[in-house]
């Protein structure tokens, strides 16, 4: 059975000036409601020095998000290469112990040469040095007795123990964000959690994804269910289509952004505001209605189930893509009361035992 979180992306699509309330008490109020409408865990992303996402501390987000809700907090993710792995490690484990255990984390490389730029470190090695850090950090969470010695290319570090520890043990449950192919074999091959973000890309593209998870965990021996597959997939819900398709011209605009960030064509200004222009074969009305989670509740519920045939375990659902506050906080509730809410009726009577024949 799907479980269904929110991810909340600090997300500022158009200009600086359009905006005249706080963004972060904005998605305050977001992650408030999405703990009283039963999300099962609010995840923060962590990126520095553009308009576009506002959200340099992955930390101290879900901090201030965890202070104020119930529910799970999760990173998605931590940038391990832009700070020590010792560093990283000693924040993690004070913020699993501040939440007393509700601390999910993913980690990741980064994705924007935009900040690798601008931070002084080089784009060209932001996967082995992420997968170094990585390293590092199991270390340290798995020797509980003794510090740990690293020699490698990024980090080198001579007797080292790190205080807090983690809540939960060894550490929180760890998420590795894969965007490609190649990188969800690894990870699932490895035995991590995986979560993807397959953008405005079609279903096809989902179940080439969750096919590779599977299949790679399949053969390291891994139980489905337990070790699991999220999808991270724009959304709105709306009492009618109409509504919900007034909602598409943003999401293209955050598309817009979004990729070109990720193809380093990102013509920011001096201040990180990247402008929204048009890009190569970008996707129509229809087809990012199609592709995202949008719609009615019940077109929305339809989309769920597809994901659930292919064995996606978690949708983080990402509903600030751009529309206003009140209309994120409402496509929220629509969602949860309209989608959420029957698919769990509907799979709890299919999981309930049979009743005994009467006698």
């Amino acid at each position: 059975m799907i479980e269904f979180d929110v991810f909340i992306s600090y997300n500022r699509i158009h200009r600086p000036e359009y905006y005249q309330r706080s963004l972060f008490a904005e998605r305050l109020d977001e992650a408030k409601l999405a703990d009283r409408l039963g999300y099962g865990c609010v995840w923060v992303p962590e990126h520095h020095l553009i308009h576009f996402m506002q959200a340099p501390s992955a930390s101290l987000l879900a901090m201030q998000i965890g202070l104020n809700v119930d529910c799970k907090v999760g990173q998605m993710v931590n940038l391990l290469n832009y700070r020590h792995p010792l560093i990283t490690a000693g924040e993690v484990a004070f913020l699993d112990n501040a939440l007393e255990g509700r601390l999910e984390l993913g980690v990741g490389r980064g994705a924007y040469e935009y900040e690798f730029e601008r931070l002084g470190i080089p784009f060209a090695e932001a996967q082995p040095r992420f997968l170094e850090a990585l390293e590092v950090l199991e270390k340290i969470w798995n020797s509980e007795s003794a510090a740990i010695t690293h020699k490698g290319r990024y980090f080198d570090i001579d007797e080292a123990y790190v205080w807090p520890r983690p809540y939960q043990k060894p550490h929180p449950r760890l998420w590795y964000a894969a965007m490609s192919g190649p990188s969800v074999k690894m990870a699932a091959s490895k035995g991590y959690h995986v979560a993807n973000w397959p953008f405005l890309r079609p279903m096809s593209a989902v179940k080439d994804i969750a096919d590779t998870f599977h299949e790679a965990r399949e053969q390291a021996g891994g139980v489905r269910g337990e070790q699991q597959l999220a999808i991270m997939r724009s959304a709105f819900a709306a009492e009618t289509a109409a509504e919900a398709r007034r909602h598409t011209g943003e999401a293209l605009t955050n598309h817009r952004i979004n990729q070109r960030l990720h193809h380093f064509t990102q013509n920011a200004d001096p201040r990180g505001v990247v402008s929204p222009e048009p890009i190569d074969n970008e996707p129509d009305e229809a087809t990012i209605y199609q592709n995202m989670l949008m719609g009615t509740p019940e077109e929305c519920l339809a989309k769920v189930e597809e994901y659930e045939a292919l064995g996606v375990d978690r949708l983080l659902l990402h509903f600030d893509f751009g529309p206003d506050h009140e209309a994120v906080l409402e496509s929220m509730r629509v969602f949860a009361e309209g989608v959420i809410e029957p698919y769990r009726r509907s799979r709890h009577k299919q999981l309930a035992p049979a009743a005994s024949p009467a006698s």
